[in-house]
């Protein structure tokens, strides 16, 4: 006869499953600790470039970005905690003054992690220099 003893768990599973759970609850609080950002992609003058906008209560005090001849600048309204407004213009820098190609409002609803403006292809008016970008807001709602 057999003694009886208690099943034993030599794969550690359930060590497994809390580590894993552990690294999902680390993974997830980290992501919601991520301030919202507007990312975006641009491609000018054969070079990427990555601009990350944070939110502002002072609009008027975005600085515009220069990339070659193109001038853009996002602006990412917040009050009271909230996303207003998100304002993006694309300019083309001439001699006397620059001039707008694009300006885009975008209001709530705002969807995160995902293309918020799409891909965007703009071209000087003179050349036919290209400007490609696309935006998406990043971090926690």
């Amino acid at each position: 006869m057999m003694p009886l003893s208690t099943p034993r768990n030599s794969c550690g599973c359930p060590k497994l499953y809390m580590a894993a759970g552990l690294a999902f609850s680390f993974c997830t609080s980290f992501a919601a600790t991520q301030p919202v950002r507007l990312q975006c992609q641009l491609f000018a003058g054969g070079e990427d470039h990555q601009l990350v906008f944070l939110p502002t209560v002072s609009p008027y005090t975005v600085k515009p970005t220069d990339l070659e001849r193109f001038r853009f600048k996002a602006v990412v309204s917040q009050s009271l905690g909230h996303i207003e407004h998100i304002k993006i213009t694309v300019s083309y820098r001439t001699a006397p003054q620059a001039l707008i190609l694009q300006q885009a409002t975008y209001l709530p609803p705002f969807v995160f992690n995902q293309t918020l403006t799409g891909r965007q292809q703009l071209y000087s008016p003179n050349l036919g220099r290209e400007l490609t970008y696309d935006c998406s807001l990043r971090g926690a709602p």
